[in-house]
């Protein structure tokens, strides 16, 4: 289109003396003929470069075999997980992604001096004779926007008991396929359940016919990405940890765009639950920082645990 309208350039001037109009009539017919050509005549190589169907099938190629390698450095544990671009329907896959707190999120709760107590009691320990052995009740952990599903595998290596749930059906796919590829490494596999935030009569059916129980720890990372959708998150979390109860919510957060934006999420806890920031002598010393600057080319990741007030 561009290269039409270069062409009628020179027929302008042509016009311009054959008819001798006014300067600011040529001006006028000129830009109105580019306006059309730009407007009203599609473009010959659109599918050569937006993608068009060929670049969606080279996409839908490449989703398909897409992994990830993530090394769980307390487990000594390096795990692969099949991840995903697009969407089917073309889009970018935010389900399919293994965003950056994730792998924060997995490394905390496996670090040997994690405090949390559901964590403390998985560790696995040797008998009298050397003999491994997992501590016989374990820790009931559910997982909220669980995405390619690397914490709740991290949980599930621990010997926790792990409900891993997502309100997308890629991620159910994907968790499926990760969780099987590491099977045989599992006391109890991890099962994938899905779950709308927001939706109380599927997160009370959650707790009543799948864990039969409250759990012990609910965790998430990188959820606190749509501003829409933080009521819903809140309010689930608040059903799976009612007031009274003693389980934990750890939440690791990737700061992005507004801070004090993100920050309010976490917040509007504060009437109801304690709650307190992970120490930097938590965290692995690889990239990992405090900081809320955006202009900071570093990971600004915080973790936060939450608590019922007594």
């Amino acid at each position: 289109r561009l290269a039409l309208a270069s062409l009628l350039t020179p027929s302008l001037h042509k016009v311009d003396r054959a008819f001798t109009m006014t300067s600011v009539s040529a001006m006028i017919l000129w830009w109105t003929l580019i306006f059309v050509a730009l407007t009203f005549i599609p473009p010959v190589t659109s599918y050569t470069i937006l993608g068009g169907i060929d670049q969606e099938k080279k996409d839908d190629a490449e989703s398909e075999n897409s992994f990830v390698t993530e090394k769980l450095r307390h487990l000594q544990k390096q795990v692969e997980l099949r991840i995903q671009s697009h969407e089917p329907s073309g889009r970018v896959s935010m389900a399919g992604t293994l965003w950056e707190a994730s792998p924060l999120l997995a490394d905390y709760i496996t670090n040997p001096a994690c405090p949390l107590e559901a964590f403390q009691r998985m560790r696995i320990h040797d008998d009298d004779d050397g003999n491994v052995r997992l501590q016989p009740q374990p820790a009931t952990v559910v997982e909220l926007g669980s995405g390619v599903g690397l914490a709740s595998l991290a949980a599930a290596f621990l010997g926790c008991r792990v409900f891993a749930t997502d309100g997308s059906p890629s991620s159910i796919r994907l968790m499926n396929e990760n969780f099987e590829k590491y099977a045989p490494d599992f006391a109890m596999p991890p099962r994938t359940l899905r779950l709308d935030w927001g939706d109380m009569d599927a997160a009370q059916s959650l707790i009543q016919s799948e864990l039969c129980c409250l759990p012990d720890v609910i965790m998430a990372s990188d959820v606190v990405y749509s501003y829409s959708a933080r009521e819903e998150l809140a309010a689930t979390i608040r059903l799976l940890c009612p007031k009274g109860h003693l389980g934990r919510v750890v939440i690791a957060h990737r700061w992005r765009t507004d801070p004090a934006d993100e920050g309010s999420f976490f917040e509007s806890f504060d009437d109801d639950f304690d709650r307190e920031e992970v120490g930097l002598e938590f965290l692995p010393d690889d990239g990992y920082h405090r900081t809320r600057n955006m202009m900071d080319m570093r990971y600004p990741i915080s973790i936060f645990e939450m608590r019922r007030k007594c």
